[in-house]
C-alpha cells in the first residue's frame, strides 16, 4: 500500500455487485493449533502494523508474530463460528516501499483489495473476500469494483474496520479515497459478506451517486465519511465511527445500524447493493468541535457494559459512554492532544483502534501523528513511532497514564482481544516466532 499522509482536520484512514472469493492454487493449509506454548488462560491482544499481525499473550507476558508481513492492514476480526479463523483488510504495498509484505518479497494478493481469511495458526487460507467488478491486474485475475489510479490499487478503496455478527456474516468498512483528504470525502462504504462461504457480498451503505462502476458508485458521494474501527452491540446492532459528518466536514459521529434492518442473504441485494430504503440507522454518538471531533474507534468495556470512543486528536482522546451513547460522568476520560500542540508533542499519543481485557484493562493503538512546520496542514503518522498502549484503572475508575506495551511501528491501526476459554480457538502460532518487526528506514506501510 502506498504511504499515507494526514491533513489534520481528519483522522487517517479510511459496497456493489456480487462479491467473490479467490482461492490461490496450492494455498497453504492451516494446521490445527499445536502445543507450542499456546496460552490456556488469560487473553491474547492482537494488532496490525508493518503489514503483519502481532500478538501479546497475557498469561506468559510474551510477544510475537501471528501473521508475517503480507499486506495485512486494518482491524482483525475473529469469526464466531468456533474455528479460530479470522479476517483482516489487505491492500498492496508498493515495491518502492521495500516492505517485506509486498513485492518483490511477496506477490500481490488477487484481487489487490479486500478482506483476507486467515487460519487459526496464522497461515493464509488462500481465500479473499472482495466485491466483484470489472477491474483486474491481468486477464486471468479475479476482478473487483475498485479501479487502479496511476497504477496504484488502493487509492479508491481500502478496507479498515470490521465486525462479525451472530449469523457469522463478515462486515467491513471501506474508507474510499479518505487517505488524508480534507474536506473528508463521503465515498466510504459498509460491505457484508455472507457466511458460510463468503462468496457473495452486499454494499449495505455507501455512495448513491457519481463515481464509477455503475450502481456501485466507487469514488462517488453521499456515502460514509471515513469510517473507522467497528463494534457490535449485545443485540447485534453495529456501531460504526465516522471521522467526518454526512456532508464531509467536521465533527464526526458514531452511527448505529439496526441489525434487524441488515440483509441476511445476497438475494436481498439486487445488483449487489442493498436498497437504502430498507436500512435503518441512527446517531449513537455525536462529536463536536471541542469533544471527540473525529470518532475513530469504538470498543465495548466489559466491566461496565459501556463503550469507549477514541478520537485521534482533541482533548480528551478517549471517552466512555453508556448504551445510549451518553458520556458517563463517573468514568474519567483519557487526556489527548489539544489542537494548539497537536502533532508537535513528542510525548503525545493519538488513539485509534481499541480493545478491552476482561478486567477492564484498555489496549489502544497510537498511530502517533507528527506535523511538520507550523499549523496543521502537513501532518501524518510518524514512521517507527507507532505504539500499542495499555491503560489500567484504579480506585474511582481513575485511569493510569498510558504505558507502552510495544513500539517502533509504522501506521498501526487496530487492537483485538481474544479471551481463552470463551472461544474454541484464540488464534496463535504453532511455533516460536520473531518478536513484532519494528519499522526499518526507507520502508513504510499503511
Amino acid at each position: 500500500m502506498r504511504a499515507r499522509s494526514l491533513v489534520v482536520a481528519v483522522a487517517v484512514l479510511g459496497v456493489a455487485t456480487l462479491a467473490g472469493v479467490s482461492s490461490a492454487p496450492g494455498a497453504p493449509a492451516d494446521a490445527a493449533p499445536a502445543a507450542f506454548q499456546a496460552p490456556r488462560k488469560g487473553y491474547v491482544v492482537y494488532w496490525d502494523q508493518n503489514e503483519e499481525e502481532d500478538y501479546y499473550a497475557s498469561a506468559s507476558n510474551t510477544q510475537g508474530q501471528l501473521f508475517p508481513a503480507w499486506d495485512a492492514n486494518g482491524q482483525m476480526c475473529i469469526l464466531n463460528d468456533g474455528t479460530g479463523r479470522w479476517v483482516v483488510g489487505y491492500d498492496p504495498t508498493l515495491p518502492s516501499q521495500h516492505n517485506p509484505g509486498g513485492p518483490p518479497f511477496k506477490p500481490y494478493k488477487q484481487p489487490p483489495i479486500g478482506e483476507e481469511l486467515v487460519g487459526p495458526t496464522g497461515a493464509w487460507t488462500g481465500t479473499n473476500l472482495f466485491v466483484r467488478g470489472p477491474y483486474r491486474m491481468s486477464a486471468k485475475d479475479p476482478g473487483e469494483d475498485s479501479p487502479a489510479v496511476q497504477g496504484t490499487y488502493n487509492g479508491q478503496s481500502t478496507y479498515t474496520g470490521c465486525a462479525v455478527d451472530a449469523h457469522h456474516d463478515v462486515f467491513a468498512d471501506d474508507i474510499g479515497t479518505a487517505q488524508g483528504s480534507f474536506p473528508i470525502p463521503t465515498d466510504g462504504r459498509l460491505v457484508e459478506w455472507f457466511a458460510p462461504s463468503y462468496t457473495q457480498s452486499c454494499i449495505v451503505d455507501g455512495p448513491d451517486q457519481g463515481g464509477v462502476d455503475g450502481d456501485h458508485h466507487v469514488d462517488g458521494t453521499d456515502g460514509l465519511s471515513q469510517p473507522g474501527m467497528m463494534d457490535v452491540l449485545p443485540n447485534g446492532d453495529l456501531l460504526l465511527p465516522q471521522a467526518g459528518s454526512p456532508t464531509g466536514g467536521l465533527p464526526g459521529q458514531v452511527t448505529r445500524f439496526d441489525h434487524t434492518s441488515l440483509p441476511t442473504r445476497a438475494s436481498q441485494c439486487p445488483g449487489g447493493v442493498y436498497p437504502r430504503s430498507q436500512l435503518r440507522t441512527s446517531t449513537f454518538f455525536q462529536g463536536s468541535g471541542s469533544f471527540v471531533p473525529v470518532p475513530s474507534g469504538v470498543a465495548t468495556d466489559p466491566t461496565c457494559h459501556c463503550y469507549a470512543i477514541s478520537s485521534i486528536f482533541g482533548d480528551p482522546s478517549v471517552v466512555w459512554v453508556d448504551s445510549q451513547g451518553q458520556p458517563i460522568a463517573s468514568r474519567p476520560s483519557l487526556p489527548g492532544e489539544p489542537l494548539a500542540t497537536f502533532g508537535h508533542d513528542p510525548a503525545g499519543y493519538n488513539p485509534f483502534g481499541m480493545a478491552f481485557a476482561p478486567d477492564g484493562t484498555l489496549y489502544f493503538v497510537d498511530i502517533h501523528i507528527a506535523c511538520k512546520g507550523a499549523g496543521l496542514g502537513n501532518c501524518g503518522p510518524q514512521n517507527a513511532h507507532g505504539q500499542v498502549m495499555r491503560v489500567t484503572f484504579g480506585p474511582g475508575e481513575q485511569p493510569s497514564a498510558p504505558a507502552v506495551l510495544a513500539t517502533g511501528f509504522d501506521f498501526p491501526t487496530s487492537a483485538t482481544i481474544c479471551v481463552e476459554g470463551t472461544a474454541a480457538h484464540c488464534p496463535f502460532p504453532t511455533h516460536a516466532t520473531p518478536r513484532p518487526r519494528p519499522a526499518t528506514a526507507g520502508g513504510a506501510s499503511g
